[in-house]
């Protein structure tokens, strides 16, 4: 009898650092160093930060022949470097993967992780890319994976599923788009709307380009479109929104209410992608003059006009991307529970500590009040003490000088 014994080829789950909400973050060994890159669906290529850049950890590589140099430019900073082919230990698979030691960084030094590996939908000829390696090695199943994205911080909780999706990961069926001609993961909207069930206004009514992009923390909008929907938020529902620029962006902080309105994308007849205002809302707390504000999850970005869906959206929505087909599957994540908080418990955490440090600042300031006041009152009591004893010698030498001469005169005797 003959036995035939067939290995059966799966999916593979390697798991994710959330870091600070901003990132999500993938181990990649070499060299005996394990580096934590950040997983970018808006970038095609993996790159570690070199021995120049002045970090506790760098890439260095060893006996290796360098294919080019290379620069990447960013919507923030760019980086430049020379690209090698390393081996490395990627979920337990050893792996030659080409890589660029990067040498010279502009405006992306205080990234919180060792580099970036791209995933984007298209890679340059010369590259060797994670998921055609993985996929011709067979170790996965096929040319696919997928974010499953956890809000809960420096947690390992989230996934990377690189191979067929795995149905444990969302709620209900993948509904799958199909991606447009350009290099990474963008779709078409048909509209975009903003509403709250009796009134809604259009932000955008004809085609609105959209990318998935991992490597955003936030709903980035070109700058138009930015400033519309920063009128409509307070033209048309009242929110009283100001701009406030944060590093290089502008973003929108608005008086605390219960009636922020939905943010819903539709993409076609059979999907609209929403986000509830538990979902854009960072989080709503005290400000420093003790006022009650809630800072949303929306940038401006001076690009072409394009909605850019970033960590923010991929929380809420599990995303599978297949690079043969091209399209990207979208589902709720089982992990999405922030439509059961309400408003005001968005970020409490944050509003007891700045309540402690408003009240705790009192007693300092008054403090410091009296101390600079007992300060300026023995300056001035010094001044007036040094004022009379001038005066004092002032009215002694004058004495002094009227005080008359007595002569004494002896007779001869």
């Amino acid at each position: 009898m003959i036995i035939f014994i067939i290995a059966s080829v799966q999916s593979l789950d390697v798991q994710l650092i959330n870091l600070q909400q901003v990132y999500y973050s993938v181990p990649i060994t070499a060299n005996n160093f394990t580096y934590n890159l950040i997983v970018d669906t808006g970038s095609d290529t993996l790159w570690i930060f070199g021995r120049q850049n002045d970090r506790r950890k760098y890439y260095e590589c060893n006996n290796c022949q360098a294919i080019m140099h290379k620069r990447l430019d960013y919507g923030l900073g760019s980086i430049q470097g020379t690209q090698f082919t390393q081996l490395f230990e990627f979920g337990n698979q050893s792996l030659n993967l080409s890589v660029v030691e990067v040498e010279r960084v502009q405006d992306l030094e205080s990234l919180i992780a060792d580099g970036i590996i791209g995933l984007s939908k298209q890679y340059p000829d010369s590259d060797a890319n994670l998921i055609d390696l993985l996929y011709n090695h067979t170790i996965i199943d096929a040319k696919q994976f997928g974010l499953l994205l956890s809000d809960q911080i420096c947690s390992a909780n989230s996934l990377l599923t690189l191979g067929k999706p795995n149905t444990s990961n969302y709620v209900g069926q993948l509904q799958y788009v199909n991606t447009t001609k350009s290099d990474l993961w963008n779709v078409y909207a048909n509209s975009v709307l903003i509403s709250n069930g009796s009134h809604q206004q259009m932000l955008e009514s004809n085609k609105q380009l959209i990318l998935f992009d991992s490597g955003t923390s936030k709903i980035m909008l070109s700058t138009r479109k930015f400033h519309s929907l920063h009128n409509i938020f307070n033209d048309d529902y009242n929110l009283h929104c100001e701009q406030v620029k944060h590093n290089y962006f502008h973003e929108l902080v608005c008086h605390y209410t219960t009636q922020f309105p939905h943010l819903i994308l539709n993409i076609n007849s059979q999907l609209n992608l929403t986000l509830l205002p538990q979902d854009y809302i960072s989080y709503c707390g005290y400000n420093y003059f003790l006022q009650y504000r809630c800072y949303l999850n929306f940038q401006n970005l001076d690009n072409d006009d394009e909605i850019i869906l970033g960590v923010v959206f991929l929380q809420k929505y599990y995303t599978h991307y297949d690079l043969e087909a091209k399209q990207v599957g979208i589902a709720q994540s089982i992990y999405y529970n922030r439509d059961k908080l309400s408003v005001s418990e968005l970020g409490n955490q944050y509003n007891y500590n700045m309540l402690y440090l408003s009240f705790m600042s009192i007693p300092i300031l008054v403090m410091m009040i009296i101390l600079s006041m007992n300060i300026i009152r023995m300056k001035q009591n010094s001044d007036e003490m040094a004022q009379s004893s001038e005066g004092g010698r002032q009215q002694r030498g004058q004495e002094q000088e009227m005080e008359p001469i007595t002569f004494s005169v002896q007779s001869a005797r």
